[in-house]
């Protein structure tokens, strides 16, 4: 069984396991004399004396089904996950089967995405065509500068050499 949270839990278990099923056994009982003696009074010019046992026996029935619910509920529980475990494993290693290449496919695809970004983030010389990185300022090649090499007057950060305006400080250019 394990250990329990609260070491009562299975005498707290055991009683409604006992309690459950009485008050079903006793509820059915009552209702059944009930309707005995309501369906026994059609014969005769007499009502039904023991009617009354049917409205207490179907509470009865109802709150013992419930208490049976909660008392046998962790074995219902056990025995589910016993029928449905290897369903859902063999359902698993079906989809897997059937999604292997789908898979390698969009991994494919993820790593060419992660190839391109990377190839965008290098910039190109003008002069020789060699690849810089793209916070490069000068070609690492042939030393020309590449399209952010002049300087802000204003705030000396690097701007792109056809720029009007500085993208840091917002200074007009000539």
């Amino acid at each position: 069984m394990g250990d329990l949270i609260d070491p009562r839990q299975g005498e707290v278990r055991n009683l409604l396991r006992v309690l459950g099923p009485a008050m079903v056994m006793i509820g059915v009982g009552f209702t059944a004399v009930g309707m005995i003696s309501f369906f026994s009074a059609f014969g005769g010019m007499e009502p039904p004396r023991l009617f009354w046992c049917a409205f207490v026996g179907m509470p009865l029935v109802a709150i013992g089904m419930s208490i049976s619910k909660f008392a046998f509920l962790g074995a219902a529980a056990r025995f589910l996950a016993g029928e449905t475990a290897p369903v859902a494993k063999d359902m698993t290693n079906y989809m897997a089967e059937g999604t292997r290449n789908s898979i390698r496919d969009v991994a494919a695809a993820v790593g060419e995405g992660f190839a391109s970004a990377t190839a965008s983030s290098v910039c190109q010389c003008a002069k020789c065509g060699a690849s810089n990185s793209a916070n490069a300022h000068f070609c690492s090649q042939c030393g020309s500068p590449l399209s952010k090499s002049t300087n802000c007057p204003k705030c000396h950060e690097p701007i792109d050499m056809h720029a009007k305006f500085c993208d840091h400080c917002g200074t007009a250019l000539a």
